[in-house]
């Protein structure tokens, strides 16, 4: 087996003496924005996200319909980072619509969006919209995924959602100097219950993340990637930018992946990448119910059969108590396990699923293309 060990090592001793290169975009310069009303606001949001490799939609939509700027002093600010395409946009709208639901009167929510395939402007005016449907304090920033896609093209041809498994570990690159965190989210399979801001204002000291222990990573801790139990899923986490940017840490993950990718295939890439080949561990962890996976209300009627505990190489194997504890608590649920927009969800998970797809306004369109397999 390859020592890995030595090659991290070795390339987290070299990285250190790079130069940190990255410019690091803002998306509050008025200048950069020249509205033409001749052209639809998405038409303007091409031409802007072109020229600038980034936009923040709540400046171009106060510029074109000459609003007033949002005022976010009296606010508990958060700021939350997704990635998707075109093709995964409704999945994406769905976990944004379940955030801005639950969000407190007192919360203001920023999404850094990275977006993938050259994100056209009216998808972008889209998500945009449920600003104005579901929760206006919020704001949505869009960053040219461009760099991640040349960068690991070669890892989106053989992973199952392509770029999207790639696209988040561009966080430290884009993600503006003046702020500190990010809530990480996956799309599709995450619906947000309650409020984030206690999640968001968790204690980072020096570590680089905070995450929730995956149940299943010692059922496969033997593989290449030698995984350690106290493994992190990656669909939720507390990112530390400014402990990133101390080095050039994409880069870093760019040379690690193009080194390990010629000896095997990555089972979850970004997952992976961040547990195996950070130049941190993760030694703080978040509690279950900011990653809940689905395994409760799946057998609710036979408690005896519930896999999350019945399992041996489950981490949570025998702590009933603690997978109880926080399904009775739930921040954020994860239906990975049973991907509603596949088919797999029971009753229970269809019903929370399209209560949120119902908010975006999107509702047949996500049903016509995830939901055929069901009757309405």
């Amino acid at each position: 087996m390859v020592r890995f060990s030595q090659i991290f090592n070795f390339i987290f001793i070299f990285s250190l003496f790079i130069k940190v290169s990255t410019t690091f975009l803002t998306f509050d310069k008025k200048e950069n924005y020249k509205i033409d009303k001749k052209n639809s606001i998405s038409e303007n949001a091409d031409k802007i996200f072109k020229k600038n490799g980034y936009i923040y939609f709540n400046k171009l939509n106060e510029l074109y319909n000459n609003l007033s700027p949002s005022k976010t002093q009296n606010f508990n600010i958060i700021h939350i980072t997704i990635c998707f395409n075109e093709e995964y946009h409704l999945l994406a709208s769905i976990t944004i619509a379940s955030v801005l639901k639950n969000s407190n009167p007192d919360t203001f929510t920023y999404f850094h969006i990275i977006a993938l395939n050259n994100l056209p402007g009216k998808i972008m005016e889209k998500i945009f919209s449920l600003r104005k449907k579901i929760n206006e304090n919020s704001g949505f920033i869009f960053y040219n995924g461009k760099k991640a896609e040349n960068d690991f093209k070669e890892g989106a041809k053989t992973s199952s959602r392509g770029m999207i498994d790639y696209g988040r570990l561009l966080i430290p690159e884009v993600i503006d100097d003046s702020i500190d965190r990010v809530i990480s989210l996956d799309i599709g399979n995450i619906i947000v219950e309650k409020d984030l801001y206690d999640l968001y204002t968790k204690n980072l000291t020096d570590l680089a993340y905070l995450g929730v222990k995956d149940a299943y990573s010692k059922c496969f801790m033997e593989s290449i990637f030698n995984h350690k139990p106290e493994y992190v899923n990656g669909a939720v986490l507390l990112v530390n930018i400014q402990k990133f940017k101390e080095i050039n840490i994409y880069n870093y993950m760019v040379k690690m992946y193009n080194y390990i990718s010629k000896q095997t295939k990555f089972y979850n890439p970004y997952s992976d990448i961040i547990n195996d080949f950070l130049p941190w561990k993760c030694n703080g962890f978040l509690p279950l119910e900011y990653n809940m996976p689905e395994f409760i209300k799946v057998n609710e009627e036979s408690q005896r059969d519930y896999k999350i505990w019945r399992e041996k190489c489950s981490y949570y194997y025998d702590k009933k108590d603690e997978v109880i504890k926080a399904e009775n608590n739930t921040v954020i649920r994860n239906f990975e396990n049973y991907p509603v927009y596949k088919g797999r969800g029971n009753n229970y998970m269809n019903k929370e699923w399209l209560k949120y797809a119902e908010l975006t306004g999107f509702l047949d369109e996500i049903k016509k293309k995830y939901l055929y397999h069901y009757r309405y």
